[in-house]
Protein backbone atom coordinates (compact mmCIF):
# COMPACT_ATOMS: atom_id res chain seq x y z
CA UNK A 1 0.00 0.00 0.00
CA UNK A 2 1.66 3.31 -0.99
CA UNK A 3 1.16 5.76 1.95
CA UNK A 4 2.11 8.76 -0.39
CA UNK A 5 -0.47 8.10 -3.58
CA UNK A 6 -3.26 8.05 -0.83
CA UNK A 7 -2.43 11.28 1.08
CA UNK A 8 -2.31 12.83 -2.49
CA UNK A 9 -5.95 11.28 -3.10
CA UNK A 10 -7.24 13.08 -0.22
CA UNK A 11 -5.46 15.85 -0.31
CA UNK A 12 -6.45 16.65 -4.37
CA UNK A 13 -10.25 15.38 -3.29
CA UNK A 14 -10.38 17.70 0.01
CA UNK A 15 -9.73 20.38 -1.83
CA UNK A 16 -11.77 19.81 -4.76
CA UNK A 17 -14.55 19.37 -2.30
CA UNK A 18 -13.74 22.50 -0.39
CA UNK A 19 -13.73 24.46 -3.38
CA UNK A 20 -16.83 23.11 -5.36
CA UNK A 21 -19.12 23.48 -1.82
CA UNK A 22 -18.65 27.54 -1.83
CA UNK A 23 -19.44 27.65 -5.76
CA UNK A 24 -22.51 25.77 -4.86
CA UNK A 25 -23.75 27.24 -1.71
CA UNK A 26 -22.76 31.14 -2.63
CA UNK A 27 -25.05 31.52 -6.09
CA UNK A 28 -27.92 29.72 -4.32
CA UNK A 29 -27.80 31.59 -1.55
CA UNK A 30 -28.34 34.55 -3.75
CA UNK A 31 -30.90 33.35 -6.00
CA UNK A 32 -32.85 31.90 -3.04
CA UNK A 33 -32.46 35.86 -1.53
CA UNK A 34 -34.32 36.72 -4.56
CA UNK A 35 -37.14 34.36 -4.76
CA UNK A 36 -37.55 35.41 -0.78
CA UNK A 37 -37.74 38.85 -1.35
CA UNK A 38 -39.48 38.66 -4.57
CA UNK A 39 -42.28 36.78 -3.02
CA UNK A 40 -42.20 34.45 -5.09
CA UNK A 41 -41.98 31.63 -2.76
CA UNK A 42 -45.73 32.62 -1.00
CA UNK A 43 -47.04 31.40 -4.44
CA UNK A 44 -45.67 28.23 -3.72
CA UNK A 45 -47.95 28.10 -1.05
CA UNK A 46 -50.84 26.71 -3.45
CA UNK A 47 -49.26 23.88 -4.82
CA UNK A 48 -48.70 22.55 -1.10
CA UNK A 49 -51.73 22.96 0.33
CA UNK A 50 -53.19 19.31 -0.61
CA UNK A 51 -50.68 18.01 1.25
CA UNK A 52 -51.26 20.37 4.06
CA UNK A 53 -54.99 19.48 4.05
CA UNK A 54 -54.25 15.93 4.41
CA UNK A 55 -52.26 16.77 7.41
CA UNK A 56 -54.68 18.44 8.97
CA UNK A 57 -52.38 21.34 9.39
CA UNK A 58 -53.25 25.29 9.21
CA UNK A 59 -52.14 28.01 6.30
CA UNK A 60 -49.94 29.46 8.77
CA UNK A 61 -47.63 26.56 8.29
CA UNK A 62 -46.96 26.49 4.47
CA UNK A 63 -44.21 29.28 4.37
CA UNK A 64 -42.38 28.41 7.19
CA UNK A 65 -42.43 24.84 5.31
CA UNK A 66 -41.62 26.11 1.88
CA UNK A 67 -38.75 28.19 3.66
CA UNK A 68 -37.27 25.16 5.32
CA UNK A 69 -37.31 23.20 2.55
CA UNK A 70 -36.08 25.58 -0.15
CA UNK A 71 -33.58 27.96 2.13
CA UNK A 72 -32.78 25.88 4.80
CA UNK A 73 -33.36 24.38 8.37
CA UNK A 74 -31.70 27.93 9.86
CA UNK A 75 -33.75 30.17 7.56
CA UNK A 76 -36.79 27.61 7.92
CA UNK A 77 -36.54 27.79 11.65
CA UNK A 78 -36.15 31.59 11.85
CA UNK A 79 -39.63 32.29 9.58
CA UNK A 80 -41.09 29.37 12.55
CA UNK A 81 -39.50 31.12 15.39
CA UNK A 82 -41.44 34.43 13.88
CA UNK A 83 -44.64 32.84 13.40
CA UNK A 84 -44.48 31.34 16.32
CA UNK A 85 -44.08 34.66 18.35
CA UNK A 86 -47.20 35.55 16.50
CA UNK A 87 -49.29 33.04 18.83
CA UNK A 88 -51.02 31.65 15.83
CA UNK A 89 -48.96 28.53 15.22
CA UNK A 90 -49.90 25.73 17.10
CA UNK A 91 -48.45 22.93 19.36
CA UNK A 92 -49.27 20.34 16.55
CA UNK A 93 -48.57 22.59 13.38
CA UNK A 94 -45.11 23.25 15.21
CA UNK A 95 -44.00 18.99 15.52
CA UNK A 96 -45.28 18.71 12.74
CA UNK A 97 -43.46 20.78 10.30
CA UNK A 98 -40.84 20.28 12.69
CA UNK A 99 -40.48 16.59 12.29
CA UNK A 100 -41.41 17.14 8.48
CA UNK A 101 -38.26 19.91 7.66
CA UNK A 102 -35.69 17.32 10.13
CA UNK A 103 -35.51 15.35 7.30
CA UNK A 104 -36.04 16.96 4.20
CA UNK A 105 -34.97 20.15 4.60
CA UNK A 106 -32.25 22.26 1.95
CA UNK A 107 -33.65 20.12 -0.05
CA UNK A 108 -32.15 22.13 -3.07
CA UNK A 109 -28.53 22.94 -1.10
CA UNK A 110 -27.67 19.59 -0.14
CA UNK A 111 -28.88 18.24 -3.49
CA UNK A 112 -26.87 20.02 -5.69
CA UNK A 113 -23.92 19.50 -3.31
CA UNK A 114 -24.29 15.48 -3.32
CA UNK A 115 -25.23 15.20 -7.20
CA UNK A 116 -21.72 16.62 -7.74
CA UNK A 117 -19.85 14.41 -5.80
CA UNK A 118 -21.79 11.93 -7.95
CA UNK A 119 -25.09 10.89 -6.17
CA UNK A 120 -28.44 10.59 -8.11
CA UNK A 121 -30.32 13.47 -7.45
CA UNK A 122 -34.09 12.24 -8.19
CA UNK A 123 -33.52 9.42 -5.80
CA UNK A 124 -32.28 11.79 -2.98
CA UNK A 125 -35.09 13.96 -3.50
CA UNK A 126 -37.69 11.33 -3.83
CA UNK A 127 -36.43 9.32 -0.76
CA UNK A 128 -35.80 12.21 1.11
CA UNK A 129 -39.84 13.51 0.37
CA UNK A 130 -41.42 10.53 1.04
CA UNK A 131 -39.54 9.81 4.35
CA UNK A 132 -40.10 13.33 5.71
CA UNK A 133 -44.02 12.69 4.19
CA UNK A 134 -44.25 9.60 5.90
CA UNK A 135 -43.34 10.64 9.38
CA UNK A 136 -44.85 13.91 9.60
CA UNK A 137 -48.36 11.96 8.61
CA UNK A 138 -47.34 9.04 11.27
CA UNK A 139 -46.45 11.55 13.73
CA UNK A 140 -50.36 13.87 12.75
CA UNK A 141 -51.83 10.87 14.03
CA UNK A 142 -49.90 11.06 17.28
CA UNK A 143 -50.13 14.96 18.49
CA UNK A 144 -54.21 15.46 19.41
CA UNK A 145 -55.32 18.21 17.62
CA UNK A 146 -56.72 21.58 19.69
CA UNK A 147 -56.67 24.99 20.02
CA UNK A 148 -53.29 25.49 21.77
CA UNK A 149 -50.82 28.29 20.19
CA UNK A 150 -47.38 28.32 21.18
CA UNK A 151 -45.71 31.30 22.10
CA UNK A 152 -42.12 31.54 21.92
CA UNK A 153 -40.15 34.25 23.77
Amino acid sequence: MDWQVILQEIISNGVRITLLVPAIIIPLMVVLALLTDSHLLDRGVGFIRPVMQRLNLSNRVAFPLLAGLFLGIVFGSGVIISIANDGTLTRRDLIIVLVFLGICHSIIEDTLIFAALGANWWVMIGCRFVLAAFAAFAVSFAVPTGPNAVKIN
